[in-house]
């Protein structure tokens, strides 16, 4: 989709966000329906509304008329309650994140938000897939198409619902309860059809299963990289090795650790996504300084990296629909110390990504250069980096031994990262004396790598700390999932269950 003409669907996107956010009463919009699914462009615009329910969930998007965006609550979480990411203490609901320890309010606050925000946009896919699948009246390939993206998007959200809230799901417990799997469009409350949690293996299968189906109706063709912000086959099979790698990690499920390196593969292999190999892929193409001026401005920098996969594209809104998080200010949350002397002394990751931000707020504390222009800069979901960590990690755990292509991606991250003259000695085989021994390494270069993208918590969680994380440690393990909001255990008169670290 270019960027007019997402622009020129911009309307009913708008209408279509309207017209489902009050979810008190039954729609009475089986005309409506009829009308949206049955062509191609105006399925095309409530799917397109889909996507924008996608980063709104993920990372964050306009709340008023002055265009200050919510917070990129999933992100931020990725890095919340690790050394990664430390709260201020007056941002008592990113303290309670940190912590895991809340008051009512609390779970009634941002968490309550997550769960929402995360159902509406599941309610948004369920009505376009139930929607085309009654109402399509064009291409039939276009209408399976337009379903599987559909279906992506909804396996993105319960998968990072999954990771937040299924009651130590990554941890291996399967028959614990994961999250409440919602696939009919909602037509209105009725207290006898309230639907409890699923069970996290449950869960894990109904994820799976989508992408696996999604995949069969998803576009071969990759996109050129400022495009790359829809589903493609490349884009659900990444997507799926990660939830593969997730789930396989706690228990070392080889089949599934096996398939996961092989989706990674596949993805490693295409040659529209080419890894550059010197350090200045990261400010230039990745993550480029979009950081306001008065003179000229918000920058619009053009040239995207060939390592996208799959990105939000806020600066192709910089007029009309900024979104993307927001550390430039670090008003609620900043990087500490510890997280800074993680990084090698000459490490570009270092020394050019993180940043003092704003000199007038916090002027001594740093943030990351991956947002430094605050609500203008494009929010990336998956890219190559990510695809070779999973491959080396997930092949090292399949086959329980150092192989030296697990070694060879893990150096292409590694030695990228520092400046020619600088570079550390390359690692061999050798330089590993177990598995284990290679999967702290790679753990450590995927915190190094992705830091910030929504990443860290979960590679603790599903490892069981295996790089000691200090502040995840002082955590009890069945409080590292976020609490299910009071409200809704309440509401539900406890149909849907609290977490077990959290029963009081």
């Amino acid at each position: 989709m270019t960027k007019n003409h997402l622009l020129s669907l911009a309307s009913l996107i708008l209408v279509a966000m309207l017209t489902s956010c009050n979810l008190d009463y039954a729609p009475e919009n089986t005309y409506v329906d009829s009308k949206v699914y049955n062509t191609a462009k105006t399925s095309e615009a409530a799917l397109a509304g889909a996507y924008v329910r996608l980063n709104v969930f993920l990372s964050g998007a306009p709340q008023d008329q002055n265009n200050y965006p919510n917070r990129g609550y999933v992100f931020i979480i990725g890095d919340l309650s690790t050394d990664n990411l430390k709260a201020r203490t007056g941002s008592t609901d990113y303290v309670a994140i940190e912590t895991s320890e809340y008051s009512n309010n609390e779970r009634d606050g941002v968490i309550a938000t997550i769960w929402r925000q995360s159902y509406n946009a599941i309610d948004f896919t369920n009505n376009i897939i139930q929607g085309i699948r009654t109402y399509g009246n064009y291409d039939r390939q276009q209408e399976l198409q337009y379903v599987a993206e559909a279906r992506f998007i909804r396996a993105y959200i319960y998968f990072q619902l999954l990771c937040m809230f299924g009651d130590q799901a990554l941890l291996g417990n399967d028959s614990g309860d994961g999250v409440v799997l919602q696939t009919e469009a909602y037509d209105g409350y009725k207290p006898g059809q309230v639907k409890g949690r699923s069970s996290n293996a449950e869960c894990w299968a109904f994820i799976v299963s989508e992408l696996d189906e999604a995949i069969a109706d998803l576009p071969t063709d990759v996109p050129v990289p400022a495009q790359r912000i829809r589903a493609t086959k490349d884009v659900a099979k990444a997507l799926l090795s990660r939830v593969l790698l997730y789930k396989a990690t706690a228990k070392g499920n080889r089949e599934e650790l096996q398939r996961a390196a092989s989706l990674a593969k596949d993805v490693l292999d295409n040659g529209a996504f080419v890894f550059a190999g010197t350090p200045d892929e990261y400010t230039a193409n990745l993550f480029p300084s979009n950081e306001y001026s008065q003179t000229s401005g918000y920058p619009d920098p053009t040239n995207r990296s060939n390592e996208l996969i799959f990105f939000e594209p806020s600066r192709l809104y910089t007029d009309k629909y900024p979104n993307g998080l927001y550390y430039y200010k670090k008003l609620s949350y900043y990087i500490p110390a510890e997280a800074i002397q993680a990084y090698d002394a000459n490490d570009v990751r270092r020394t050019q990504l993180i940043v003092h931000g704003s000199l007038s707020d916090n002027p001594g504390d740093w943030t990351s250069a991956k947002y430094i222009g605050g609500n203008y800069d494009d929010v990336i979901y998956i890219r190559l980096s990510e695809m070779k960590l999973t491959y080396a990690e997930a092949i090292t755990r399949a086959t329980g031994s150092v192989s030296q292509e697990a070694v060879n991606q893990l150096n292409d991250i590694h030695q990228r990262a520092f400046p020619d003259g600088m570079k550390p000695t390359p690692y061999t085989s050798a330089s590993f004396s177990t598995a284990t021994d290679l999967l702290q390494a790679l753990l450590q270069e995927r915190r190094l790598e992705l830091a910030y993208e929504g990443h860290y918590r979960w590679d603790l969680m599903r490892t069981e700390n295996l790089l000691d994380d200090q502040r995840l440690g002082t955590i009890s393990r069945n409080r590292w999932n976020l609490p299910v909001p009071d409200y809704e255990v309440r509401f539900t008169e406890g149909m849907i269950s609290q977490n077990t670290g959290y029963i009081e």
